[in-house]
């Protein structure tokens, strides 16, 4: 996913991708795509730097936050970042701005494409508003069936009220 800085001279540059779901670029991630990346970018010179501004979909493959099941999470995000020369000093600047290649003639959209996504992927999902979880006892999924455990009785803080004695 390369832009040529010379094409940029000349104007604005589309950019259309598709990303398979195993590609090398997502190993670590921590992130399961269970459709492919379809990215859409449109990238012009600004000053001495770039910005990028554009479109990502794919679907995203999450565990249930209460019962461990899969859910597939539709990813549909506008972007927009910008690539800028960038000193020592700046190298610690905050924000969607990314360092631009002191030299080189083209410039690699592909770790600032893999780190929008891992930022708008969501950190957790339901399969359901009215899931019930798994048992924390046996692990039974509640939503399949009742498990045969005895509730746990929370020991109350004034529990040891009870044993003091008035004379």
């Amino acid at each position: 996913m390369k832009v040529s800085l010379a094409a940029l001279d000349r104007g604005e540059v589309q950019l259309r991708e598709q990303i398979a779901p195993d590609d090398p670029m997502w190993q670590g991630a921590g992130v399961d795509l269970a459709a492919p990346l379809d990215v859409e970018l449109a990238a012009r010179s600004v000053g001495e730097g770039v910005f990028v501004r554009g479109r990502l979909r794919t679907t995203v493959r999450l565990a249930c936050r209460r019962c461990l099941t899969s859910v597939d999470n539709v990813l549909d995000e506008e972007v927009d970042f910008f690539f800028e020369p960038l000193t020592e000093e700046d190298e610690e600047a905050e924000g969607e701005v990314y360092p631009l290649p002191a030299r080189g003639d083209e410039l690699d959209l592909a770790e600032a494409v893999r780190e929008q996504l891992l930022l708008r992927a969501p950190e957790f999902a339901l399969c359901s508003e009215e899931c019930r979880g798994l048992c924390p006892q046996c692990g039974t999924d509640l939503n399949t069936g009742e498990c045969e455990c005895v509730p746990e009785q929370a020991e109350s803080p004034w529990g040891a009220l009870k044993n003091v004695k008035f004379d």
